[in-house]
């Protein structure tokens, strides 16, 4: 059973209902700086009173030693008092190739993009790790107190960004069916995970749509109109094959958030408020106080959001870190 929602607050609205409230879904998100991959064995935890699971790449990644904002799930679960498990996955400065961020399936990547992530998990190493944990963390339990661990805990499979990445400069029908197999994959995964639970506990998972890399500092404006086209178009068939896979899948609750459309009202809303117009929509307000919705707050010499580099002086004031 797939739930659709087109903008944050019907996400929210919905969310409300189930074990996690989600009121905070993205509003107060600064999209994160590059931070070194976590170290040691994954270990889930004994006991919680609501958990959230989250599986992605860094945009969800909250293991860092140095300053920046929250993430989503950090605000998530900072205002609900739930007990967070984040596999999501960065490169380090050290190692990384093209590819910022965790993928879908690193064998997806060329060559030189999978010597790049050979320590970074992608979605299936990712949930094996946290099966692997979660299986001895459930060892001597009895079927309810499983059964009750099951019901509190929410999934979040946040993956795109550095998928779309890794496509830009490739032909259309290349990038297309890459894009393909990618959903299937996910979908794949989300099977395994549904294996995994009792047939009495709802499976929730919140999947996130992949947003307009076009729209990201990072991305070269210098690049040929063909190939400016062509990642746009990769972009919607993404998420055109998303919302179609998880309509279909049967294994579970999906709450599906565009969250390209959350970003791109984010930067119209702060165009509109700059030009003094407002819509009948409430677009133009700029009531959450963005000064820069086009720049990153840190500088850098790299053109991908390097964790290293000159901060802006009200970090909280501008949408991308």
């Amino acid at each position: 059973m797939v739930r659709l929602f087109n903008r944050f607050y019907a996400l929210s609205a919905v969310a409300a209902c189930t074990i996690l409230p989600t009121a905070w879904f993205l509003t107060s998100r600064r999209f994160p700086d590059i931070i070194p991959l976590a170290s040691g064995q994954f270990q889930a935890a004994a006991t919680f009173d609501q958990r959230l699971v989250v599986f992605g790449d860094s945009w969800s990644d909250n293991e860092t030693n140095e300053p920046q904002g929250k993430v989503w799930t950090d605000w998530l679960c900072s205002m609900f008092t739930c007990h967070q498990e984040n596999l999501a996955q960065t490169a380090n400065p050290l190692l990384r190739g093209k590819n910022v961020g965790a993928v879908v399936d690193n064998s997806e990547l060329d060559p030189l993009g999978r010597l790049s992530q050979t320590r970074l998990a992608d979605f299936k190493s990712q949930l094996a790790q946290w099966l692997v944990a979660e299986s001895r963390a459930v060892t001597g339990l009895t079927t309810e107190d499983i059964r009750t661990r099951q019901e509190h805990t929410i999934f979040v499979v946040s993956f795109g960004v550095w998928d779309i990445w890794s496509l830009i400069g490739k032909d259309y029908d290349t990038a297309k069916e890459s894009v393909e197999r990618r959903i299937a994959t996910i979908i794949a995964q989300l099977n395994v995970l549904a294996r995994s639970w009792d047939s009495e506990s709802q499976l929730k998972v919140i999947l996130t749509q992949a947003v307009d890399v076009t729209f990201l500092p990072g991305y070269d404006e210098s690049a040929a109109g063909s190939m400016y086209k062509d990642t746009v178009q990769t972009v919607e068939h993404w998420n055109k094959k998303l919302r179609e896979a998880a309509t279909a899948w049967e294994g579970g609750t999906v709450y599906l958030f565009d969250m390209n459309g959350w970003m791109v009202d984010r930067i119209r809303d702060w165009q509109l408020y700059a030009a003094g117009i407002e819509e009948e929509n409430g677009l133009g307000k700029n009531q959450q106080g963005w000064e820069n919705v086009v720049e990153p707050c840190v500088e850098s010499g790299y053109r991908v959001m390097m964790s290293k580099g000159k901060q802006c002086e009200e970090p909280d004031r501008y949408l991308f870190w």
